[in-house]
């Protein structure tokens, strides 16, 4: 037997440190490694499912491809959301990196969120959500002030469009006869 550094002897462990640690307490169960799910390894356990009949099969993707065509907006709905959205956001975007006269309120940044920053619109429900984070406090006197500013400079680029804004308890909703963008506001933490 060689004798190391310590005195324990050569290997893991020593003297009562074996399985089950010191003497008196009790010993450790054997580790037990879980094996992780396998499809393969438990295929008797799932029984092949049979076969759909080719025209039912047919008739259930018709009637998929007619509901999701019946709950997508149309182009044109589409469009106009889009052409909206990109006017109020390019507005607010100018706010931002140069605001210019308009000191109601500090924009720190523009966010698209909901719906339709997702593609998950549906058909008659054409509003489009930003969230505009300020770097002041949005009282509604300030919020209603961007509402009025966006309002005024979309009105200034298309003079003939029917543009209205609706002051609400969370921001402000600016609305054409397509399409309506609601924006909310809030502010950094």
């Amino acid at each position: 037997m060689v004798m190391q550094g310590r005195g324990n002897m050569r290997g893991r462990g020593g003297m009562g440190r074996g399985r089950g640690g010191a003497p008196g307490m009790k010993p450790r169960p054997p580790f037990i490694p879980h094996v992780p799910f396998d499809i393969v390894l438990a295929e008797p356990a799932f029984p092949p499912v049979r076969t759909i009949p080719t025209p039912v099969d047919e008739a259930f993707q018709a009637a998929l491809m007619k509901r999701n065509q019946d709950l997508t907006p149309s182009e044109k709905e589409q469009g106009a959301i889009t052409n909206l959205v990109t006017k109020i956001q390019a507005v607010l975007d100018n706010l931002i990196v140069s605001p210019g006269s308009f000191d109601a309120c500090q924009i720190e940044e523009v966010r698209q969120v909901g719906s339709y920053k997702k593609g998950t619109m549906t058909t008659g429900n054409n509003v489009a959500d930003l969230v505009v984070v300020l770097k002041t406090l949005p009282t509604k006197e300030a919020v209603e002030a961007l509402g009025n500013k966006v309002w005024e400079t979309l009105k200034m680029k298309e003079p003939r469009e029917v543009l209205t804004m609706i002051p609400n308890e969370k921001g402000f909703e600016l609305s054409n006869t397509e399409a309506t963008g609601r924006i909310m506001v809030t502010t950094i933490p």
